[in-house]
């Protein structure tokens, strides 16, 4: 698979056959600069994972612009990826930014679709 995707997926296999680490990742901190959104993303447990949002506007305002990382899933939410490599240096924390122009974000959930084995989910969501 490595030579397939023409990317080393050692992190990958070490943590998910050989330990029982777990994923505790959370949302520190949510704030507002300008039209942006600011996120602090934390990771806490020992098995790195690519930060996945799914971000929820209001249902009336203006279009939302696209961002390079995210896909829309329907008219008012959206779904925005960071790879896994982000955490590779050894940092705890990361600062994120949402570009999605002047609609009002209601929601923020870190992995919506609980695909990784998260130790506390609870701290996983932001609410307006």
């Amino acid at each position: 698979m490595s030579n397939a995707l023409e990317e080393d997926l050692g992190w990958f296999w070490y943590y998910w056959l050989w330990t029982t680490d777990s994923v505790d990742g959370s949302l520190k901190e949510v704030s507002t600069v300008g039209t942006d959104i600011r996120i602090v993303v934390r990771q806490d447990g020992q098995m790195p994972s690519p930060i996945v949002l799914k971000v929820k506007f209001e249902e009336e305002g203006p279009l939302i612009p696209s961002m390079p990382n995210a896909m829309m899933i329907s008219e008012n939410s959206a779904i925005v990826s960071w790879p896994v490599d982000i955490w590779f240096d050894g940092s705890r924390e990361i600062e994120l930014a949402l570009s999605f122009g002047d609609r009002v974000i209601t929601k923020i959930t870190l992995d919506p679709d609980g695909r990784f084995p998260d130790s506390n989910p609870d701290d996983n969501v932001w609410e307006k």
